[in-house]
Formats: C-alpha cells, structure tokens, sequence
C-alpha cells in the first residue's frame, strides 16, 4: 500500500460509521416506543422493527429526522453521508488509482480523514445524548 496509514484511517472511519448507525437505530426505536406507549387505544401506531433494522445511514437520518426536535443534528448527519459513502464503497479504488495520479476523486490526504473522523465521532457522541434523553423519557412513562 501506498499508504497504510490512509487504510487503517478509513477502517477507523466504518467502525465510527457502524456506531452511528447503531446509535440512529436505538434512537428511532425508543422515539417509536414512547410514542407507542402514549398512543391512544383507538388508535393504532405499528412500528416495523425489521425496516429500522435494515436501514442504510441515509434512511436512518430520515427515520430520525421525523421523531427528533434536534435540527441541527440531523443536518449534520445529512453533511456527512457523502463520507460513509466514499469511504465504504471507493477508499480503496482512490487510494489505488492514487499511486498513477488516476483517480477520479478529489485529492484528499490522511489528514482530512482525521478531521472526518474526529466529526464522525462528535455525531456519535451527540446521538448518544439523545439516547440518553429519550430513556428519561421512557422511564417517566413507566
């Protein structure tokens, strides 16, 4: 490998990715939950677990984005899928063809991925915080 640092970067980055999409489901999953719990009995509310669980990133943001008052996040998770997408399906072809100068993807260096990575696991932790908040919402339902 031209650079093995830029590899081991980018299997950082999917490992964040995966942690983020786990944390979206958690999220979307409790949402659907607590509002199950406060439907009315004349109504009904179905939740299709096996479409959450099967979600890409891009669904999930959208899943989200429809049970969270957190704006900003969502714009944030939205700016970054272009990442995971690069990153999962052309890394390695642009680190290859990068070897010949062929590659047809912008030029970027394993210093942005440390910048990529570094937001990547501040949209993590923030998910998180809304994971936490929505299971105080849950237990006072309880």
């Amino acid at each position: 490998m031209k650079d093995e640092a830029y590899i081991k970067a980018i299997g950082h980055i999917l490992f964040s990715f995966q942690m983020l999409e786990e944390g979206l489901k958690i999220c979307v999953g409790l949402s659907y939950d607590i509002i199950s719990a406060v439907v009315p009995s004349e109504l009904s509310f179905k939740v299709n677990a096996k479409k959450i669980e099967k979600s890409s990133l891009g669904s999930l943001i959208t899943l989200f984005s429809d049970v969270t008052k957190n704006h900003s996040l969502v714009t944030d998770l939205k700016n970054i899928v272009q990442w995971r997408n690069f990153c999962a399906h052309n890394a390695y072809l642009h680190e290859f063809q990068n070897r010949n100068d062929q590659s047809n993807f912008s030029n970027h260096s394993i210093e942005d991925l440390v910048k990529v990575l570094k937001h990547l696991n501040e949209l993590v932790n923030r998910v998180g915080i809304e994971v936490a908040k929505l299971r105080e919402v849950q237990k006072k339902l309880e």
